[in-house]
């Protein structure tokens, strides 16, 4: 038994899920930065469609997913939100392409256990300890526990201005690590830095 919410006639053409939780990169205290949830920033999730299946705690999202936060953005065809909506454990998107932005922090403490509190967020994306990052893929999934991105179908991953393309890129946020394989090999551009 699944309840099933067809926006497209009630809420005009989208479902509109404004959340009150935190979305970070960091977990204050914890040895990896991944999301974290305990802040006070709004994310907001739009979709035509959403339902829980017969899974405890796993919500999917169909037709023009959209999730914004102040650091991350995630779009696609499909997406399945595993855990609690305001704390979820795995994101899985699908799109032709899906795709997913986030700042992540490069700052002298990233990635060590010295805060006790969270870390400010940047005021722009340009602002020195955090970086852009960019990814598109058919299918993409985030995992939270680990702090990394699995990228499969036409994936493609940009930092900095480096870009890497592939038909499977896993990236790991905390050491800014990637591995990619697939048919075709990898392409990767690299722009040379400023001296």
């Amino acid at each position: 038994m699944f309840s099933y919410i067809n926006t497209s006639t009630t809420i005009s053409r989208f479902y509109i899920i404004t959340l009150c939780l935190g979305l970070t990169l960091l977990v204050p205290g914890g040895p990896s930065y991944a999301l974290d949830f305990n802040t006070n920033d709004t994310v907001s999730i739009v979709a035509d469609n959403a339902w829980e299946g017969d899974e405890v705690d796993v919500i999917h999202f169909e037709g023009n997913f959209v999730l914004r936060a102040p650091d991350w953005y995630m779009s696609a065809d499909t997406a399945t939100v595993y855990g609690k909506l305001d704390n979820p454990n795995k994101v899985v998107l699908k799109g032709k392409p899906a795709k997913i932005f986030f700042l992540r922090d490069t700052g002298p403490n990233s990635g060590k256990n010295e805060q006790s509190g969270p870390r400010p967020k940047p005021a722009t994306q340009t602002d020195p300890g955090f970086e852009d990052v960019q990814g598109s893929a058919l299918h993409i999934e985030y995992l939270r526990a680990s702090n990394k991105l699995k990228m499969t179908g036409s994936a493609s991953l940009k930092r900095k201005d480096n870009q890497l393309s592939s038909e499977v890129i896993e990236y790991d946020i905390d050491a800014d690590r990637y591995s990619a394989s697939g048919d075709g090999g990898i392409n990767i551009q690299v722009v040379p830095s400023e001296k």
